[in-house]
C-alpha cells in the first residue's frame, strides 16, 4: 500500500514537472560505494597486508649478505694500535649465508598477526559500507518525501487555479465578497511560495544525496521509491559490530604467544666463504670456508615476559568493557527502534482515515462554492487541513522507512 501510495505521487509529479529520467537507490548506493575514498583505502590496506605475508614467507628463505672490509693500522716511530690485535690492517670480503631453524611456531603467529590484521580491516569495511549505505539511503528517503510533498502542492494548486476565474465571476455577480475573493487569492499566492519554497530546498537535497554518493551531476532526476523491508539475522556474532571485538580477543591471545616466542631458544645455521687477509702479497691463500650453528637462550631481561603478559591482560579487560558497554547500547538501541517503528506504523490507518474525510470535506465544498453554499474563507480553511493532513501523513510513511533503514543498519 506504501509503495503503490507513492507510486500514484511520483507519477503526478513527473506528469507535472516534466522529468523523465529517473534513479534508484540501488544507484547512489552502488555510486556512493565505488567513489569512497575511505574504501578504497582500505582495499588497498588488505592488498598492504598480503604484502606483509610475503615478507614474512621472505624471512624463511636463507639470507644472503656480503660483507666487505678494508682497514689499516698505521704504527708510527713505535706509537699506534697493536699489531698483535690489528695485524697491521685487515683486507675482509666475505658472503654470508643464515637460516633459523625450528622456528615453524613463530612465523605460524606472524602470519595469524598478518590475518587478523586483514581480518580487522575487512571488518572496518564492511562497516564503512554499512555507514555509508545508511547515510545515502537517509538522504534518499529525505529527497523522496520533499519530491511528494512538491506533488501535493502542485495538485492543491491546480485545483485552485482552477476555482480562481469561477469565484471572479461569481464576485463579480454579487454571490461573494470581493474581501473573500482577495484571500482566496492570498492564499493562491501563499501555496505558489511554499512551491517554490519546495522546489529550492529539493535541488538542495538532490545535490547532497549528489555530494554524499561523489556524483558530478547538475540535473534532477525523479526518484523511486525503494522497497525497504526489515531484515533478519540469526547470530549477532556475524555482524561486524561484534565481529571487531572478537578479532580483537583474537589479537590479544596472538601477542601472547608472539612475546612467547621471544623467549624461546633460538638456533640457526650459517656458512661464509670469501676471503680474510692481512697481508696482500699472500692474498691468493686466505681464500676460505666456515660453517657453524648459532644458539641463543634468553636468560634474564628484568621481568619485561611478566610486564608484557599484565600489559595484554589490561588491554583484554579494557576490551571486555567496551565490548559489554557496546552491548548493552545495541539491544536498546533495537529495542527503541522497534517500538518507534510500531508506534509510527499504528498511526498511518489513522491518518488515511482522517486524509480521506478531509478530501470528502474538500469535494462537498467545493460543490457548496460553486453554488454559493459557502464562504470561500471556509473552502481555503478545508484545502489547508487536507494539506497539513496530507503533508502529516507523508512525513510518518517516510518515517517508517526510515525506522527500517535504521534498524536494518544494526541487524543486516
Amino acid at each position: 500500500m506504501l509503495r503503490r501510495w507513492f507510486a500514484i505521487t511520483f507519477f503526478v509529479v513527473h506528469s507535472v514537472t516534466g522529468i523523465s529520467q529517473v534513479r534508484s537507490l540501488d544507484y547512489f548506493i552502488q555510486e556512493g560505494l565505488t567513489n569512497s575514498p575511505l574504501l578504497k583505502d582500505l582495499s588497498n590496506q588488505v592488498h598492504s597486508n598480503s604484502l606483509d605475508s610475503l615478507v614474512v614467507k621472505a624471512t624463511r628463505l636463507p639470507q644472503v649478505n656480503f660483507n666487505g672490509l678494508i682497514s689499516y693500522a698505521p704504527v708510527v716511530n713505535g706509537f699506534g694500535y697493536s699489531e698483535a690485535i690489528t695485524n697491521g690492517g685487515n683486507l675482509v670480503s666475505v658472503v654470508n649465508v643464515s637460516q633459523p631453524l625450528f622456528n615453524k611456531k613463530t612465523v605460524e603467529a606472524q602470519y595469524s598477526e598478518i590475518g587478523l590484521r586483514n581480518q580487522s580491516v575487512i571488518n572496518a569495511a564492511r562497516l564503512s559500507e554499512r555507514d555509508l549505505t545508511k547515510a545515502i539511503t537517509t538522504q534518499y528517503l529525505t529527497t523522496c518525501a520533499v519530491f511528494s510533498d512538491i506533488s501535493f502542492e502542485k495538485i492543491l494548486l491546480t485545483q485552485a487555479r482552477d476555482e480562481e476565474n469561477m469565484l471572479g465571476s461569481m464576485v463579480r455577480s454579487g454571490l461573494y465578497k470581493q474581501t473573500e475573493y482577495l484571500s482566496f487569492i492570498l492564499e493562491l499566492q501563499t501555496l505558489e511560495f511554499q512551491l517554490n519554497d519546495l522546489q529550492t530546498q529539493y535541488q538542495r537535497e538532490f545535490s547532497e544525496l549528489n555530494l554524499l554518493c561523489g556524483i558530478s551531476d547538475t540535473l534532477s532526476y525523479e526518484l523511486v521509491l525503494p522497497d525497504l523491508a526489515l531484515k533478519i539475522s540469526n547470530s549477532q556474532h556475524g555482524y561486524p559490530f561484534f565481529q571487531r571485538y572478537i578479532i580483537d580477543s583474537l589479537r590479544i591471545l596472538n601477542e601472547h604467544i608472539l612475546i612467547d616466542r621471544n623467549y624461546k631458544p633460538k638456533i640457526a645455521w650459517y656458512t661464509d666463504a670469501g676471503m680474510v687477509n692481512n697481508d696482500p702479497v699472500v692474498i691468493y691463500k686466505n681464500l676460505g670456508i666456515s660453517f657453524g650453528l648459532s644458539f641463543s637462550v634468553p636468560v634474564f631481561d628484568g621481568n619485561q615476559r611478566k610486564l608484557s603478559f599484565e600489559k595484554l591482560e589490561t588491554t583484554e579487560l579494557t576490551r571486555q568493557n567496551y565490548r559489554n558497554f557496546f552491548g548493552i547500547q545495541y539491544h536498546q538501541q533495537l529495542r527503541q527502534l522497534n517500538e518507534s517503528l510500531k508506534r509510527t506504523s499504528d498511526l498511518i490507518p489513522r491518518l488515511r482515515t482522517h486524509l480521506g474525510l478531509a478530501e470528502s470535506i474538500v469535494r462537498q465544498d467545493k460543490l457548496l462554492l460553486n453554488s454559493g453554499g459557502i464562504s470561500i474563507t471556509d473552502y481555503v480553511i478545508a484545502l489547508k487541513n487536507y494539506l497539513t493532513i496530507q503533508s502529516n501523513l507523508n512525513q510518518y510513511q517516510i518515517r517508517v522507512l526510515q525506522i527500517i533503514n535504521e534498524i536494518n543498519y544494526w541487524k543486516e
